[in-house]
């Protein structure tokens, strides 16, 4: 049984770092064949050094796209098996260059005889399969150059658990969690102030008056919540976002506010605005990436309130 074979994509950085060693274990019998005792992962450095010309690790690193330890590990074993030598730079005494040494200038003609014959043999073995695999490789190098791998692995994460979070109508049980998750972020930046109690303790009277209370549901939990206002005919306020502290960076804002916004057309809404403050600069951005924007401050119930946003429907 081929384990990494039936892991598929998971497993496919194991498959290929398999299928390379597989092959400089192979092309390691090859120098062998010309009396050449030589590692063939060292292949990249010793021959950037035969061909390019004496570098720094740096600069190494920088022009194969290794690591710096990955570079610095392979100098010493080839400085070890005595192919390399490296010394101060002398424009730089932190830097150490390394350049080929006596012997390795010595066995470079060899050397560059097996190249050819490999780079043949290379050359057929991926000619001759049905998919080019350094068309793959260099494809998925510039899928990678776009955006790197723990990038695209966060998003994905992010997408993955706005999945399995739910917006859900109000329910009267319901009404202490829109209350206490309020609570907790106003207390811990501002001053609880009476408008927000008229609201957070009579959220009936929100729905009564027109308007919506939706809450978020993750893995069970109502995690966050958020209002619909009604103020003047077609014109509705965003009001009383909350989302646990517990749960915040999985957008789960996001989710509520797209769903708070779906809640205004479908009640014929042709604007909807909010007021908040400068300092809560998450919230904000949170806002302009929702769709809204800013507008002059009109008088707030609000002591806090020092920035007014809309968003036309």
């Amino acid at each position: 049984m081929d384990i990494l074979a039936q892991l598929g994509p998971l497993a496919f950085v194991s498959r290929m770092r398999r299928l390379g060693d597989q092959i400089n274990t192979q092309a390691a019998n090859v120098y062998r064949q010309y009396g050449l005792d030589f590692d063939p992962k060292c292949f990249p450095v010793f021959w950037s050094l035969a061909e390019v010309g004496p570098m720094a690790v740096t600069e190494l690193a920088e022009q194969l796209g290794f690591s710096h330890p990955a570079i610095i590990q392979i100098a010493k074993q080839l400085e070890t098996e005595g192919l390399i030598r490296s010394e101060k730079s002398d424009t730089d005494k932190r830097k150490r260059i390394l350049r080929l040494s006596e012997k390795g200038e010595q066995l470079l003609p060899e050397f560059r005889k097996v190249w050819e014959y490999i780079r043949s043999v290379n050359e057929t073995m991926i000619a001759g399969r049905r998919h080019n695999l350094l068309w793959a490789i260099e494809e998925i190098e510039s899928y990678l150059a776009e955006c790197d791998y723990t990038t695209r692995f966060s998003d994905y994460l992010k997408d993955r658990q706005l999945e399995e979070v739910e917006i859900v109508d109000y329910r009267p049980e319901w009404a202490h969690r829109f209350r206490e998750l309020n609570l907790e972020w106003i207390s811990r930046y501002f001053t609880v102030e009476e408008h927000d109690l008229e609201q957070l303790d009579h959220p009936e009277k929100i729905r009564a008056d027109g308007g919506a209370v939706l809450f978020a549901r993750y893995r069970g939990e109502i995690v966050g919540t958020v209002a619909l206002v009604a103020d003047q005919p077609g014109i509705y306020e965003m009001a009383k976002m909350a989302v646990s502290p517990a749960v915040q960076g999985k957008q789960i804002g996001k989710k509520l506010g797209f769903a708070l916004l779906d809640k205004a057309r479908s009640l014929g809404a042709r604007q909807v605005w909010l007021e908040s403050n400068t300092a809560l600069t998450p919230a904000l951005e949170l806002y302009r990436k929702l769709g809204f924007y800013k507008v002059e401050m009109s008088p707030s119930p609000y002591q806090r309130a020092n920035i007014k946003m809309c968003y036309d429907l």
